[in-house]
């Protein structure tokens, strides 16, 4: 194939590109009646109540101002997953113990027990591209502990549990609409709970001078963490297209299950947790590098995801000083992501199949 296969792409239709003209037309530019939709279809699609921030990072940090985290709490997040998830940790000068993980990238539930001390406050659980974590035993552990459970969707918006959506589990949870997330405002994010004194402090905290009494616009620091209405305006249109960006990405992924050879160890499936392939990592018995190079060769772009690894980063190793993380360092090592979006073609990932099939068998 001579065309480059891109690892991800954003699908932005003319509908998109419309509903973005429209609201800049109108000179709604910020937190303004395009927000406020989205909110509200958010929240229905979701079911519980939903507020929109800049990115999904500031809504994991409004998420952990409003539980109370403070400086040397521990909050307990996975090894292997966006370094992301550890910032908003770090900005509220707490700890970030990190947890081994699964097979199938998900925090390990054996892991989060071992790690569980009285300055734990919160366990943050991403849904690791698109497929949900031990929900019931995670939750079980957290409200035997009495510890916050904040689930992080960035990857996964659709995907079920029990025929339950994620994001509807824990305490609060967080969601990304990033360029080449599962839907996009370009930028931003959605903070949900159903908690009424939490949702005021994320639309308090959100915007600064909102309040207009000294006494109540001084309680806290505030942040500009809203959405655009431009953004706004688009994430409309998008969560509409959801249902069908999550069909295609199935399609695409049983396509690359039937054809690719048996070297690989494909993402979990399973009745009780529907997978939205966010990525579609696989494991392979030589080095990942080595791999993604011969691909390269091939105009397939394939990544390793989430390098360099949270073990390694230096801003979290005085929090997990002689920890080891053995199952985060084998995914790193022995995993790819392959590409995989709507505007994939079926044509390309028969092509991305067959060059992985010739790549590994020549690796022989």
């Amino acid at each position: 194939m001579k065309t480059l296969v891109s690892h991800s792409k954003p699908t932005i239709g003319v509908e998109e590109i419309k509903a973005a003209v429209d609201t800049l037309s109108n000179l709604e530019l910020t937190a303004g009646t395009k927000v406020k939709e989205f909110e509200k279809i958010f929240s229905e699609y979701i079911g519980i109540n939903a507020i929109a921030t800049s990115s999904g990072t500031s809504a994991l940090h409004l998420a952990l101002i409003a539980i109370g985290i403070s400086k040397n709490d521990e909050v307990i997040i996975p090894s292997y997953t966006c370094v992301a998830v550890a910032f908003p940790v770090l900005y509220q000068q707490a700890k970030p113990i990190l947890a081994d993980v699964n097979d199938d990238y998900n925090i390990s539930v054996k892991d989060i027990k071992r790690k569980i001390t009285k300055k734990t406050k919160a366990v943050i659980v991403p849904h690791m591209f698109g497929y949900p974590a031990d929900l019931d035993e995670i939750k079980e552990i957290c409200e035997e502990k009495d510890i916050y459970l904040i689930e992080d969707c960035a990857q996964s918006i659709g995907a079920t549990y029990n025929d339950k959506k994620v994001g509807t589990f824990g305490d609060i949870s967080i969601f990304s609409f990033n360029a080449t997330k599962m839907m996009t405002t370009i930028q931003g994010g959605m903070v949900c709970t159903n908690n009424s004194d939490w949702i005021q402090i994320f639309k308090d905290l959100r915007y600064h001078d909102q309040l207009r009494s000294l006494e109540d616009a001084d309680l806290r620091l505030k942040y500009s963490y809203r959405m655009s209405d431009v953004g706004a305006a688009m994430g409309v249109v998008q969560l509409k297209k959801l249902g069908y960006f999550i069909k295609r990405r199935r399609e695409i992924a049983s396509l690359y299950r039937e054809g690719l050879n048996d070297m690989v160890m494909h993402p979990r499936e399973s009745s009780e947790k529907r997978h939205v392939y966010f990525r579609y990592v696989i494991k392979i018995p030589y080095p990942s590098l080595a791999v993604i190079e011969k691909l390269r060769e091939q105009n397939v772009i394939c990544e390793i995801m989430h390098m360099p690894p949270l073990p390694r980063r230096v801003l979290l190793k005085e929090f997990n000083k002689d920890a080891e993380f053995p199952k985060a360092e084998e995914i790193i090592n022995f995993t790819i992501s392959l590409p995989i979006y709507p505007s994939l073609k079926d044509e390309e990932a028969t092509y991305i199949a067959d060059i992985f099939n010739k790549t590994m068998e020549g690796m022989r």
